[in-house]
């Protein structure tokens, strides 16, 4: 389940020139890679990409076609198979709705909408003094039922959306867009199929996905809380920094007692066998996940989820 990010088309109405758009569009990038760096994403624009307007008489494609903006052009184009209109991100997320609008500042706003109605973030181009916040505010006028007339009503309310035009309005964001969706998923099976997007930083050997696929059910509550937890350890862990190992979200975890770590070895993605003695507890009985740190890419490598061996 990727994490839902949405354009704030409202930041690409501005009158900058191409010099202050690709200065822009390179943050936009950034806030793009570090939400990315914390699980997978899916990025929802008003219009497909090639038609978005950057600024006013300005389009992606002219942005896309400037050499100078190569490298993060690149960016945008290996992730396009995760770009969607907003439409058919909340029509996906079940929530799209005609009867609730969305104003900021007094103007109609579709890309705060979508991403107040999907629980995501809204994300903007660092153009104007308005979208330098982590936070937007929004007038909201929703229809609804009178239950003594059956007439419609219009109540109106304020609410706040998440939002990001540069790296530094992440730090807000940054417990939520971690976990968000993950408290969701109920089984083994959804755990193994979300993996990439809730475990960007975990790898799992093939065999895993049985060992999830198949967990009992009295273990499925404490794998989904340590697979998180190992997840913020892998994903703070500069192994170049700290050689040794990081720091662990998670308690109590451990290396094997000398005896049995020959019973340890699992066969690698390489088909070397390797020890995976480091563990963690499922709960209190006998669940554990059995793993081992990959220090040349600063991740953790699991190859056991299930009952202690």
């Amino acid at each position: 389940m990727p994490l839902h990010v949405f354009l704030n088309e409202r930041s690409c109405a501005s009158e900058c020139g191409t010099d202050e758009v690709a200065e822009g569009m390179r943050a936009f990038v950034g806030v793009l890679r570090e939400l990315q760096r914390w699980r997978g994403i899916s990025l929802a624009t008003q219009n497909p990409f090639d038609e978005t307007e950057l600024a006013r008489g300005y389009y992606y494609a002219q942005w896309r076609n400037d050499a100078r903006n190569k490298e993060e052009a690149r960016y945008i184009q290996r992730m396009r198979d995760r770009c969607t209109t907003f439409t058919a991100a909340l029509h996906s997320a079940a929530r799209d709705r005609d009867d609730i609008w969305h104003r900021h500042d007094g103007v109609y706003v579709f890309g705060l909408a979508a991403a107040h109605l999907a629980d995501g973030i809204a994300v903007s181009l660092p153009l104007a003094p308005d979208w330098d916040t982590a936070w937007l505010d929004l007038h909201i006028e929703e229809l609804s039922e009178d239950p003594e007339t059956g007439e419609s009503v219009a109540d109106e309310y304020a609410e706040k959306v998440r939002h990001a035009s540069r790296k530094a309005h992440l730090r807000e964001h940054e417990k939520w867009g971690r976990l968000e969706g993950l408290d969701r998923v109920s089984s083994g099976a959804e755990l193994w199929a979300g993996r990439a997007d809730f475990f960007p930083d975990l790898q799992f050997l093939e065999h895993v996905q049985d060992h999830l696929e198949n967990l009992d059910p009295k273990w499925f509550k404490g794998a989904r809380q340590l697979l998180r937890q190992l997840q913020m350890t892998a994903a703070a862990w500069d192994s170049d920094a700290s050689p040794a190992g990081p720091h662990w979200e998670a308690p109590n975890i451990r290396p094997e007692h000398e005896n049995a770590r020959r019973h340890r070895f699992w066969e690698d993605f390489d088909g070397e066998s390797r020890c995976f003695e480091l563990h963690g507890n499922l709960n209190r009985g006998a669940g554990r996940i059995y793993f081992r740190l990959v220090h040349e890419e600063s991740k953790i490598r699991i190859a056991h989820i299930g009952q202690h061996l």
